[in-house]
C-alpha cells in the first residue's frame, strides 16, 4: 500500500512514517516535500491513501484536501491536535474519509487505514450510483421532452411519438436519449 504523509508543521511526519513502516513491510510511505502542495504530491506519488497531520486545524489545509479530491479522489485520513466540531464537519464535507483528534497509537493505525479505505470505497460506489441514476433521469426527461414536442407540433399520440423515436434510434444505431436530444436540438435550430 502506498501512503502519502502530509504534515502541516513537520513535527510528526517522520515519527508517523516510522510507525507506518514498522507496522507493515508492505507499506510504501512517502512524504510531501517541504514547499510542495498536496495536489502535486498526489500526482507525483499516486498514493492509495493520504494522511494529513495538522497540529492545528486550518482552512488552508482543508482547502488543499478539497482541491485534491476535486481533481483525483483518494482516501484521506486527517489527524488534528485540537477538537473543533465545525472543522470536523468541514473536513468530512471536503472529502476526508477518517477524522481523528490527537495522535494515533501505533497498534491502531492499520485498522484505521483499512476502515478509511473501506468507507472511501463505499462512498465512491454510492457516488457512482448517484451519477448513474442522475444520467438516467436526464435521459428520461430528454425523451419525454422530445415526445411532447412530437405530440404538440406533429400531432402524434404518445405511443406513436415513442415508436418514432425508437425507430430513429434503431436506424441510426444510437441510444433513444441521444436521438431525442438531437431532435430537440434540430427543432430548436429550425425555429430560430
Amino acid at each position: 500500500m502506498k501512503i502519502l504523509v502530509a504534515d502541516r508543521d513537520g513535527r510528526h511526519a517522520e515519527e508517523l512514517c516510522a510507525q507506518l513502516r514498522s507496522q507493515d513491510d508492505s507499506f510504501l510511505v512517502m512524504l510531501v516535500s517541504a514547499g510542495e502542495n498536496l495536489l502535486d504530491a498526489v500526482q507525483r506519488s499516486s498514493p492509495d491513501v493520504v494522511i494529513v497531520d495538522m497540529a492545528r486545524p486550518d482552512r488552508d489545509g482543508l482547502d488543499s484536501v478539497l482541491a485534491q479530491n476535486a481533481q483525483q479522489m483518494v482516501p484521506v485520513l486527517m489527524f488534528v491536535d485540537d477538537d473543533d466540531p465545525a472543522f470536523m464537519e468541514a473536513a468530512i464535507a471536503a472529502g476526508v474519509s477518517s477524522y481523528h483528534v490527537g495522535g494515533v497509537a501505533l497498534p491502531a493505525i492499520k485498522p484505521i487505514l483499512r476502515t478509511a479505505m473501506a468507507v472511501f470505497e463505499r462512498m465512491r460506489g454510492l457516488q457512482n450510483k448517484l451519477t448513474e441514476v442522475q444520467e438516467q433521469i436526464e435521459a428520461r426527461q430528454t425523451i419525454e421532452a422530445a415526445k411532447r414536442l412530437l405530440m404538440s407540433h406533429d400531432k402524434m399520440s404518445e405511443p406513436v411519438a415513442h415508436r418514432f423515436l425508437q425507430r430513429r434510434a434503431m436506424d441510426q444505431q444510437k441510444k433513444l436519449a441521444e436521438v431525442a436530444a438531437m431532435l430537440l436540438h434540430d427543432r430548436k435550430i429550425g425555429e430560430n
